[in-house]
C-alpha cells in the first residue's frame, strides 16, 4: 500500500470542497482565543478554547493548529472540532514555546482567515499524559526495498489504551509530511511503502481519553531499490540423502526479515534444477508438505522475496544451498484416507482425501474403495488418482441414519490400504436465530430453525412454544425433507415494560432456545411519500415519523392496498431518532391507481395515498438502419427520413404505427433482415409496421 500523511476530516473536506464551489460565499468570522492567556506557562495537556462563531450558511467546526514558529512555517499538531465545540485538549508536546490559532469553517465549506498565533509555554508534564515508550530498532535491519514488508517494536507504556507510528522523511515530523497508523493497540506494527527515501520514525502512546504522551526516541531507516539484500535461508530437513515416502515435509530456516507470502520453494529432478517438478512460490512459513512426487532422487532449494528491486522486478535472496532427498520407488499404495468433517450429519456432504506412499505412475492408478455401511456412507466402487500425482479428494453425501452410526471407508491400491474411521449421526437440532433478538410488541421477528444435517423423508416437524404470552409462534414448522433449514415469523402482542421470550424449538428429544426482547411500542406519527405520484416501475420512498425518540428501535408493520406496490412488511426507526424509511417498488399500470400505503403500530394507522400514472405513450420510435454490400449505394426511406450510404448506419424518428418501405435509390435488390425480412431473399423493397424501436440490415447487391 502507499502511504501518505493522514490529515483531519475538516481539513480535508474544505481542501475538496474548495476545488469544486466557487469562492461566492463569504468567509465566516475568524474566532477569538480565549485560552490560554498570551505567554502563559502551562503543563501538557492543556486546553486551548476560542470564541463561537456564527455564519448564514452554519458552523461545520474549527480548525487549529500548534506550531513552533510565529509564522507557523512548521505545523507540529493540527486537528478539528465540530460545531458547538470551541476547545479542545492539545497533548504530546515537549517543554518549549509553542504558538497556537483557530479557524472556523462554514457550512458552505468556506474557511475563515486564521486568527492571529498566540504563544504559550509548556515547562512539565501533568497529570493524565502517558509517559514516552522506547522505540526499538527496525526487525532485522534497517535497509530495506519499496514493497518490503518492515516491522516496529517499542515498549508498553502503562495507561496506554493504543499507539500512534509516525512516519516522515523530514525527522522533525511536520504535519503536513508525515504519515502515520492510529489507534495499533500492540506495541508492534509492520507495514511497507512503494515509496523511495531516508525517513525517520517515532511512536506515542494515547490513552483512553485521547491525551497523548511524549513521543519515543526517533530512530531511522531507509528505502531504496538498490539496498542489500540478506542472505538466503538454509535448508534443515530432511537430512540429505534420506529415503522417504509421501507426504514429505521440507523445512529451511526463516530469512533475517521474513515477508508475509515471501518464499519460494523449488523441486527438481537434477542438481541444475533444469527439470522442475514442484515450484512453489508465496509461501508465508519456512515449511511445506509436498503431497505428490515421483518416484526417484530430488532437489530442493528456498529462496525470499524482499519487496522490489525495480518498479518491475522483485528483490529477491540468493537461492538456499540445495537439499536431497528420495522418493522411495515402491508401488504406490494408500498412505492415508481422511475426512474434511468428522462426524458426518445425515444428509451433508464431505470431502475425502486419498494420500499415496508415491504419485502415480504416468498411466494413474485406480483405487478401490469400500465402506463397512454403504447405506449410511455410501462410496463409489473405484476413483482414478491422475498420472503422475499422488493425492486427491473426492465427495460422499451420508445418508439417512437414526442412531448413530460408526462406519469405516478404506481405500485399496497395490495390496496396500488405508482406512478413515467416523461416525454419521441422525439429523439433530442446530440453532435457532431471531432477527431481532429485541421488537417492539404488535410487530413480527423472523426466526430460523437449523438442523444439523437434513431432514429425512416425510421432513422434520418442529416443536415451537414461547413462555411468553407476549411472543406467539406458530405451534409447528417442518423443514423439508433434504433442507437443512426453515424460515417462520413470530408474531409478538403489545406490551406496557420490557418483557423476555425464551422462544424454544424441539424436535427428536434435542432442542435449541433463543431469547427475544418485546419492547413497548409506540405510535406512528405520520407517514409522507416521496413522490406521491409516479409512472410505470419509477417507484417511491415513504418516511415514517414518530412524535418523539425512543430509547430503543421502534418497528412498525407497513401494509399496501394494491398488489402493483410492493414494499417490506416493516419500517425500522432507530433508537433515539423520529424517522425511518422504507422504499416502495411500483409496477406499470393501465389506468391511474389510487394505492393506501398503511404503517401501524400501538393501536394506530396512518396512511398516505400513491397515485400510480400509466406510463406516456412514446411520440416517436426509432428506425435505425446499417446498409452494407455494393458500394455507392444509398438505402432510402419512404416516408422519407431514410438515406444511408452503405458501407454506414443512420437512423431516423416515425410516429408509431408507421408503415415504413425501405428500397436502395438505385432500384437494386438487396437482402433484407432484422426488423424487417425478406427472408434470405433478394428483394427491392421490404415493408414494416413500426410498433417499437427497431433495427434493419440491407445487403445491397
Amino acid at each position: 500500500m502507499k502511504n501518505r500523511p493522514s490529515l483531519n476530516l475538516l481539513f480535508i473536506l474544505a481542501l475538496i470542497i474548495a476545488a469544486v464551489i466557487p469562492a461566492a460565499a463569504a468567509a465566516p468570522p475568524t474566532p477569538a482565543l480565549l485560552a490560554p492567556a498570551a505567554g502563559a506557562s502551562t503543563l501538557s495537556p492543556f486546553t486551548i478554547s476560542w470564541s463561537a462563531v456564527t455564519d448564514p450558511s452554519g458552523i461545520l467546526g474549527y480548525n487549529w493548529q500548534v506550531s513552533t514558529s510565529s509564522s507557523f512555517s512548521t505545523v507540529a499538531l493540527q486537528n478539528s472540532t465540530n460545531d458547538g465545540i470551541t476547545q479542545d485538549t492539545v497533548s504530546g508536546l515537549p517543554n518549549g514555546t509553542y504558538f497556537w490559532r483557530v479557524q472556523s469553517v462554514s457550512g458552505a465549506f468556506v474557511k475563515s482567515a486564521w486568527s492571529a498565533g498566540r504563544s504559550v509555554n509548556i515547562t512539565g508534564t501533568g497529570a493524565g499524559q502517558p509517559g514516552a515508550p522506547t522505540m526499538s530498532p527496525t526487525k532485522a535491519y534497517s535497509t530495506f526495498h519499496p514493497l518490503e514488508v518492515m516491522t516496529f517494536n517499542w515498549s508498553a507504556v502503562p495507561g496506554a489504551a493504543s499507539y500512534v507510528l509516525q512516519f516522515s522523511t523530514d525527522p522533525s515530523f511536520p504535519t503536513n509530511t508525515t504519515g502515520q497508523f492510529n489507534n495499533i493497540p500492540n506495541t508492534t506494527y509492520s507495514f511497507s511503502t512503494p515509496d523511495q527515501g531516508v525517513y525517520s520514525a517515532r511512536v506515542y502512546a494515547v490513552n483512553a481519553n485521547g491525551v497523548a504522551g511524549l513521543p519515543s526516541n526517533v530512530i531511522s531507516y531507509s528505502v531504496f531499490y538498490n539496498n542489500p539484500i540478506a542472505g538466503p535461508p538454509s535448508p534443515l530437513s530432511p537430512a540429505n540423502g534420506d529415503s522417504l515416502t509421501l507426504p514429505i515435509t521440507l523445512a529451511w530456516t526463516d530469512v533475517a526479515n521474513p515477508q508475509p507470502s515471501g518464499y519460494e520453494l523449488q523441486i527438481a529432478k537434477d542438481s541444475g534444477f533444469q527439470q522442475i517438478e514442484d515450484d512453489s512460490p508465496q509461501l508465508n512459513n519456512p515449511n511445506r508438505t509436498v503431497l505428490s512426487l515421483t518416484p526417484g532422487q530430488k532437489f530442493w532449494r528456498v529462496r525470499s522475496a524482499q519487496g522490489d528491486s525495480s518498479p518491475t522486478t522483485a528483490a529477491v535472496t540468493a537461492w538456499s544451498a540445495a537439499g536431497t532427498f528420495t522418493v522411495n520407488p515402491a508401488p504406490p499404495s494408500p498412505a492415508s484416507i481422511t475426512l474434511t468433517s468428522n462426524p458426518l450429519y445425515s444428509g451433508n456432504t464431505t470431502w475425502v482425501q486419498i494420500q499415496l506412499s508415491v504419485a502415480a505412475g504416468p498411466n494413474g492408478a485406480v483405487i478401490n474403495l469400500t465402506s463397512s455401511n454403504p447405506s449410511a456412507a455410501p462410496v463409489p466402487a473405484t476413483v482414478n488418482m491422475p498420472a503422475n500425482t499422488a493425492w486427491m479428494q473426492f465427495q460422499i453425501q451420508a445418508g439417512q441414519v437414526t442412531t448413530p452410526t460408526p462406519v469405516t471407508i478404506t481405500a485399496t491400491l497395490n495390496s496396500g490400504s488405508a482406512s478413515a474411521q467416523f461416525n454419521v449421526l441422525p439429523p439433530s437440532i442446530k440453532s435457532l436465530i431471531l432477527t431481532p433478538t429485541s421488537i417492539n410488541g404488535g410487530a413480527q421477528a423472523g426466526a430460523i430453525v437449523m438442523l444439523n444435517g437434513q431432514a429425512p423423508a416425510g421432513g422434520a416437524t418442529i416443536n415451537l412454544s414461547s413462555d411468553s404470552p407476549a411472543a406467539v409462534p406458530p405451534a409447528l414448522a417442518t423443514v423439508l425433507a433434504g433442507d437443512s433449514s426453515v424460515s417462520l415469523a413470530i408474531p409478538t402482542n403489545q406490551v406496557a415494560a420490557n418483557t423476555l421470550a425464551n422462544i424454544t424449538a424441539g424436535w427428536n428429544g434435542a432442542s435449541a432456545q433463543s431469547q427475544l426482547t418485546i419492547t413497548p411500542q409506540g405510535q406512528p406519527a405520520s407517514i409522507s411519500l416521496s413522490p406521491a405520484s409516479v409512472s410505470g416501475s419509477a417507484g417511491s420512498f415513504a418516511t415514517v415519523t414518530v412524535a418523539s425518540a425512543s430509547a430503543n428501535d421502534q418497528i412498525f408493520q407497513v401494509s399496501s392496498s394494491n398488489p402493483a406496490v410492493t414494499l417490506s412488511n416493516s419500517v425500522l426507526i432507530p433508537a433515539g431518532s423520529t424517522t425511518g424509511g422504507i422504499i416502495i417498488n411500483t409496477a406499470p399500470v393501465s389506468t391511474q391507481t389510487l394505492v393506501t400505503i398503511s404503517v401501524s403500530g400501538g393501536g394506530v394507522t396512518r396512511s398516505a395515498t400513491l397515485t400510480l400514472n400509466p406510463a406516456a405513450a412514446p411520440t416517436t420510435m426509432s428506425l435505425a438502419i446499417t446498409a452494407g454490400g455494393r458500394s455507392g449505394e444509398r438505402v432510402v426511406s419512404s416516408p422519407s427520413g431514410l438515406s444511408v450510404a452503405t458501407g454506414s448506419t443512420g437512423s431516423a424518428q416515425f410516429a408509431p404505427g408507421t408503415v415504413v418501405t425501405l428500397s436502395v435509390s438505385s432500384g437494386r435488390d438487396a437482402i433484407w433482415s432484422g426488423a424487417c425480412s425478406s427472408g434470405g431473399n433478394k428483394t427491392k423493397t421490404c415493408t414494416l409496421t413500426l410498433n417499437a424501436n427497431s433495427s434493419v440490415a440491407a445487403n445491397v447487391q
